[in-house]
């Protein structure tokens, strides 16, 4: 069934990244305004709900709606007998990670999302967390995978592991300097362009919502001169960070993160290696999804 989109327009650069209050604010007025114009227990309410919690904050009244909605969708469903495997996707961004949704929805059953709203801040705060492991958990009991990809479940693994102890997570790198390419051709170039890796009000570049969810770096001294080059050093930065942080997951947890280089991702070879790691049977996919663009990962199929 096909359902309408959800646009808010300027709202995303309508509130402080790091200012939850007003982030709670506005979840409040986005609920009191919007919130009546879908029926509960549809997948169009479910998605106005996201598209608030992805602007604001995972509030306790922004939170009871959603999960009152989830219920009532998930109600027809039959329980498993056991409950499904949760699996996490991790990557900088700019990386392959609406292509390793793909390829995690060929495995039947599975409910697979990309970058599933409320974010969750570089330092994590406590109920954004709170509200992915009541998510998972719910989930769980009715698909036999539940997946998503987000480049901010790097900071929370530990985390997630501990309240699932047979979760998994597939980590994926791309060579740097494509990498850098990518975000910049998609982050804009020049003065107010967007830039999540320093902090807002800094005179060069522009914050949104998003800022919060991405490390923040000291301002380069070349950036009034070269912005378009020092941002670009400070995505290089938080990349190279970023698979450091991986890598030693991977140590930390051996048998449960994987590691695929995103250039390797198209391979039937390693897209084979990656269901024997999942533990459950899937379909190769040509891995080319995302490229130059985020609208394959913003789309509702792969939001829940």
């Amino acid at each position: 069934m096909r359902q309408a989109s959800v646009h808010y327009g300027s709202t995303i650069r309508s509130v402080g990244p790091y200012d939850r209050g007003a982030r709670e604010t506005l979840a409040a007025e986005l609920i009191a305004r919007d919130l009546g114009q879908e029926p509960l227990g549809t997948l169009a309410r479910g998605h106005r709900i996201l598209k608030i919690l992805e602007l604001t904050y995972p509030s306790p009244a922004l939170s009871a709606a959603y999960f009152e909605n989830l219920d009532r969708m998930l109600a027809a469903r039959k329980k498993l007998p056991s409950p499904g495997r949760l699996l996490l996707g991790l990557g900088a961004g700019r990386c392959g990670s609406t292509s390793l949704t793909a390829l995690a929805a060929t495995i039947e059953g599975s409910c697979t999302t990309h970058e599933n709203p409320p974010l969750i801040f570089w330092d994590a705060e406590d109920q954004q967390v709170a509200f992915h492991l009541r998510r998972f958990e719910l989930l769980t009991r009715y698909f036999p995978l539940v997946f998503d990809a987000a480049h901010w479940w790097l900071n929370v693994v530990d985390r997630v592991f501990a309240n699932f102890p047979d979760a998994r997570a597939v980590g994926l790198r791309r060579n740097l300097q494509p990498c850098v390419r990518s975000f910049m051709s998609q982050k804009g170039s020049g003065r107010d362009s967007v830039n999540h890796w320093v902090a807002p009000g800094n005179g060069i570049w522009s914050s949104t919502v998003w800022d919060a969810a991405y490390p923040t770096y000291p301002r380069p001294d070349d950036s009034q001169a070269e912005p378009d080059r020092a941002k670009a050093d400070l995505i290089g930065r938080y990349v190279m960070d970023y698979n450091r942080g991986m890598e030693a997951l991977a140590k930390h947890f051996p048998g449960r993160v994987m590691l695929i280089q995103t250039e390797k991702l198209e391979r039937i070879s390693v897209q084979q290696r990656f269901f024997e790691f999942v533990g459950l049977p899937g379909r190769p996919i040509k891995a080319h999804l995302n490229e130059g663009t985020t609208s394959d990962g913003q789309s509702l199929e792969y939001r829940f």
